[in-house]
């Protein structure tokens, strides 16, 4: 029973895999009288082989004596065991060592024995297996598997269960049943504490993280046909929401924000890392998501204050896939072809449906214009079919290797005229140089992204809005305009005669230089630049309803802007292992980062001719007038800084980390140039205590305690500063504008300094039964203070009214959870499930301080017709993100609004007016399901957010004395049997709980696998589909609104079509 247990727990192992990488890596070793554990650690740090053994049944103190020279591994490792029973087996780069597996003898041979053979591969590669234990459980009968993953083995009877176990691997139990041949899929553990991750300025083994840091690899990505990298991890990071406001928009932004709101002026999306270089969600698009390896997110100020003043909103840390070495040349190819369908269109009256709710309320303004077109459909384009390509190629040896992609996308997008095309490229080349102690990587990459965009999504407004009963074209086939109505523009006509166009170019490349000085010192020099040049023009034709109604006539702009962000950063870095217990790594570097923005744009009117479009802005009458408007602007900023990290554990169970960064920009003023921030963090395995070594269900707990101050920048490089500009302006003589005098155009404030984050974080990581059940509880406190604002300045002394400064605190709490489930692990089936939960809370603390006094800001003005005032309002004391206004109680026989009275005075005031809900979700939970059987693979995304309101202006506008709305008639109808007649008041009438249970995304797939071939290695089919069905009381088309920044929770009556995608995707690898 004894080797049966070892063989379930250790995965011992005896064959030698062959394997390119230890076929070509070679290594020298110096060392006499040396613990075998200190070698084992300079085999690692000098090349990217990770050992993998248990210290009870290895003696890693053993002194030991080896010198080599350009070796191979097998040598050294032959030479460190010569004499001894551990074996070894390399697979890939990792390298399993365990004493050599005897089995015992039966002393009685049963006749009825059964022979059962069959092969072990990698779930996810196919790669056959060696050394894998083969037991019946149970007995002492066991074998491991051969070099090719193959065994064969003799079993009691039809009732035996074997049970299969490898190190890194989940552990699986078959019944044989009546099984002679059994092909076994073995799936990594769910959660490996040998997984690196990266931590900012280098990497950590993630038993060893004592801050809150996840980690989303490509295996696990979500299975979507992403138009945006972030949609790959959508869901499976706690604590960050990623909201796209534009719906299915092809160009519509996509905005991420990581553990709630943490400024008032500034921006509250997290910084972004690509393969070391700053950028944000605009460098982040032009990187197709195929390139794309893995994903770190810091979400606490302990992890995050190594970034500083840019770590205010968090760390999301974007590694592409790289260089390596590979036997031969490899190709991998990925595509997919999409269509979108509208998940929910609008409620809206028909021509005929309208002309009788006219004739119901014998309403005098409704009026039969004839037209009986579905006004809403013809925005829509019906072939709206999208592809995706992406195709890579690597190859190269130890010494010299390479990685190079190419990508194709296009979006036709749902809506006519909105279209997005993007090509990619890149190229990552690693050179090892002076006897591989130098190493060079070079990566760079291109985008060329292109499209038609939106203005503004009023035409879909217009179509909701618009009297049903106007035709789309006049007889002639002209486009029919009501130009006596304010405001009743031909939606189809607005998109059909105005010409968007945009390109943006982007360039990213790095050149990093690794020198392995000594045993565990290494230096490191890295520079890069990003460039990002954005093209737009815009033309609107002579006959379009805005040149017919104000007299302008056609309109043209061109637009270019670029952004140049040149760095420079240096490390050196030192691990070692001190009397094989105490375990140090320290780090100190240097940053240096350039940013130039320069801009310019140009507009001209009056144009008799749609010809030229853009391509003659000249020709337009508003420049021979003077009239004609062109802009330009330029600025820079710098970023300088040092920064040091020490982290210790002492046995792998007590670990401490301290970072400290020192910071200067030219964006603070000159009293704040250079400002501290410091971050310390601790962390526990009480799992590795003796007194827990009897707890067989529990296989890991680690306690993580974090605490750490980043910073946030102002948005404006000039914001401290005095900025010159045209102090008077007038009409000369001949009516041309001029300018008399250049002066201050603002207050300067030397003593403009960062918004500061104090951010404390408890943590808790587990893993039970095997690690069948694991995951983490996260419990924050994130407080900003010296929030930037503009307030009100004493006149005299100061010049102007306004100045910028620093006031105010902004408090964040919450608790995030992750639970990971493997449910079944057989040998043809398996489920795992992972589950997301998040409860957060946010308060304004202040506005004001001794100098400077704040009460409120409105938030959201609506947009006309009406004057209905704001929705939000951000006050002392109260949640960002509150809605502000009357409470609804009723209306009157005579359909007049009934709010309540709070100030006792007759008729309606601001003073009537309080808070009525909160547009952010408090709980956000999500949920991940994985089934596989033998070769076909199923999984879906559930997602949810609950406890919040949703501000429906759809009721706001379409449910008036026009109304067309259907939900928002029978409502007054119910309420009333007359129509309404008084404009809308804001009150909680329009506010409706947002609670919603999403199924975002369905994936089915399955995969060929060509063991032995020489030409292919994996071939996987799937189909996708997304926004299946969603279950909410919201009357509205998506309770899925923007709950990102300053105004959460508004569902805005100019709104993207949101979409239902279907997709079919071919993954190929040769």
């Amino acid at each position: 029973m004894r080797f049966a247990t070892l063989l379930l727990i250790l995965g011992i192992l005896q064959a030698h895999a062959v394997d390119v990488y230890s076929q070509k890596t070679r290594l020298s070793l110096n060392f006499s009288n040396t613990e075998l554990i200190t070698v084992l650690d300079k085999i690692e740090e000098e090349s990217e082989f990770y050992f993998v053994f248990n210290e009870k049944l290895l003696d890693t103190d053993r002194k030991v004596d080896i010198i080599t020279n350009n070796q191979l591994i097998n040598t050294i490792l032959d030479d460190l065991f010569i004499g001894t029973e551990v074996k070894y087996t390399i697979i890939d780069r990792k390298i399993i060592l365990a004493p050599e597996f005897k089995p015992e003898i039966p002393d009685v041979v049963h006749p009825q024995q059964l022979s059962i053979s069959g092969t072990v591969t990698d779930a996810e590669s196919g790669e056959a297996l060696p050394g894998v234990n083969v037991v019946v459980k149970g007995s002492t009968i066991g074998i491991l598997t051969d070099i090719n993953g193959r065994f064969t083995l003799a079993v009691p009877d039809q009732q035996s269960v074997l049970v299969f176990s490898f190190i890194g691997y989940t552990t699986q139990e078959v019944p044989i049943a009546k099984q002679k041949v059994l092909n076994i899929r073995l799936a990594q553990s769910i959660e490996s504490l040998a997984e690196v991750m990266v931590i900012g300025y280098g990497t950590q083994k993630k038993a060893e993280i004592t801050s809150s840091v996840v980690k989303i690899t490509e295996k696990d990505f979500n299975q979507v046909p992403a138009a945006n990298p972030m949609q790959l991890v959508e869901g499976r990071v706690v604590g960050l929401v990623i909201n796209r406001p534009g719906g299915a928009d092809p160009n519509g932004e996509v905005t991420i924000q990581l553990r709630g709101v943490s400024s008032l002026k500034g921006n509250n999306q997290p910084l972004i890392i690509i393969d070391g270089i700053p950028g944000n969600m605009n460098t982040l698009n032009a990187i197709a998501p195929e390139d794309i390896e893995a994903m770190d997110v810091l979400r606490d100020g302990s992890a995050a204050a190594i970034y500083g003043t840019r770590g205010n909103n968090g760390v999301v840390i974007v590694t592409t896939k790289q260089a390596r070495a590979r036997e031969r040349t490899e190709l991998d190819y990925s595509g997919y072809v999409s269509y979108d369908m509208i998940a929910k269109k609008p409620n809206i009256l028909t021509a005929e449906e309208y002309v009788q709710y006219a004739e119901d309320t014998s309403n005098p303004i409704i009026k039969d214009y004839g037209g009986r077109d579905d006004v809403y459909d013809a925005l829509l384009n019906k072939n709206n079919f999208s592809q995706n390509h992406s195709l890579s190629a690597s190859g190269g040896s130890t010494k010299s290797n390479y990685r190079a992609s190419i990508g194709y996308h296009n979006n036709e997008g749902l809506a006519i005229t909105s279209k997005r095309e993007q090509i990619t490229a890149r190229l990552s080349v690693n050179q090892n140089i002076i006897n591989d102690k130098v190493l060079l990587n070079f990566n760079i990459a291109t985008s060329s992204n292109n499209g038609s965009a939106f203005a503004s999504y009023s035409p879909f407004y217009q179509a909701i809005k618009r009297n049903p009963t106007y035709p789309i074209f006049n007889a002639d086939g002209t486009y029919y305009e009501d130009y006596a109505t304010y405001g009743e523009e031909n939606p189809v006509a607005s998109l059909r005669q105005r010409d968007r166009w945009y390109e943006r170019k982007n360039l990213l490349g790095s050149v990093k230089a690794t020198w392995k000085i000594t045993n565990g010192l290494n230096a490191s020099a890295f520079t890069a630049l990003d460039k990002n040049d954005n093209y737009s023009t815009d033309y609107r034709s002579k006959n379009s309803y805005n040149a017919v109604t104000s007299g302008n006539g056609g309109t043209a702009s061109k637009s270019f802007n670029r952004d140049f962000n040149k760095i420079f950063e240096s490390t050196i870095d030192y691990s070692n292992t001190f009397n094989h217990q105490h375990n140090l790594n320290a780090l100190v570097g240097y940053s240096y980062q350039d940013f130039i923005n320069e801009g310019f744009s140009a507009t001209n009117y009056g144009f008799l001719t749609d010809a030229f479009k853009t391509d003659n802005l000249g020709t337009g009458s508003w420049l021979k007038e003077g009239k004609a408007d062109m802009q330009s602007s330029k600025s820079k900023n710098t970023l300088i800084a040092f920064f040091g990290r020490v982290n210790y554990n002492y046995l792998g169970k007590y670990m401490l980390s301290v970072s400290m960064r020192h910071e200067g920009s030219s964006k603070f003023g000159s009293n704040y140039k250079w400002g501290w921030f410091p971050a310390l963090s601790a962390g526990w395995t009480i799992s590795e205590e003796s007194f827990m070594a009897d707890i067989d269900a529990i296989d890991m707990i680690k306690l993580r305690v974090g605490y750490g101050i980043t910073g946030a920048l102002p948005n404006d490089s000039y914001m401290s500063l005095i900025k010159i500009g045209a102090v008077n302006r007038g009409y000369y003589f001949d009516g041309r504008w001029y300018s008399n005098a250049y002066g201050p155009s603002n207050n300067p404030n030397p003593d403009l300094r960062w918004e500061k984050n104090e951010s404390l974080n408890f943590g808790i990581d587990f893993g039970f039964f095997k690690n069948r059940i694991s995951g983490n509880i996260d419990v924050y406190q994130k407080r900003t203070v010296d929030l930037i604002g503009q307030y009100q300045a004493q006149v005299p002394s100061m010049i102007h009214s306004t100045i910028w400064t620093n006031v105010g605190t902004i408090m964040n709490r919450g608790i995030e959870v992750a639970l990971n489930g493997l449910i079944v692990n057989k040998s043809n089936i398996k489920y795992d499930t992972k589950l997301t939960f998040s409860y957060e809370t946010n308060k304004l603390e202040s506005m004001s301080n001794d100098v400077f006094k704040g009460t409120f800001e409105d938030r959201y003005g609506f947009p006309s017709p009406g004057n209905i005032g704001y929705a939000q309002r951000l006050e002392e004391g109260q949640p960002i993100g509150s809605f502000y206004g009357y409470v609804y109680e009723g209306l009157t026989d005579d359909g007049k609004w009934i709010l309540k009275d709070l100030d006792g005075i007759p008729g309606y005031s601001d003073n009537d007016k309080t808070y009525i809900g909160t547009g952010i979700p408090k709980i956000k939970a999500s949920l991940m399901n994985n089934f596989s059987y033998k070769k076909w693979d199923f999984g879906f995304l559930l997602k949810g957010m609950f406890m919040y309101d949703i501000l429906n202006t759809g009721r706001v506008y379409f449910g008036t004395t026009t109304n067309i709305d259907k939900s928002a008639y029978n409502v007054y109808k119910e309420a009333l049997d007359v129509k309404l007649t008084e404009d809308p008041r804001f009150s909680d009438y329009f506010l409706e709980k947002g609670d919603f249970l999403k199924i975002e995304n369905v994936t089915l797939g399955y995969t060929f696998q060509f063991p032995g071939s020489n030409y292919i290695r994996s071939l996987r089919l799937s189909a996708y589909c997304s926004n299946l069905a969603v279950l909410t009381g919201y009357s509205g088309i998506d309770p899925e609104v923007r709950i990102t920044g300053l105004e959460p929770g508004i569902d805005r009556r100019e709104s993207y079509p949101r979409t239902r995608t279907l997709s079919f995707r071919v993954n190929c690898s040769f």
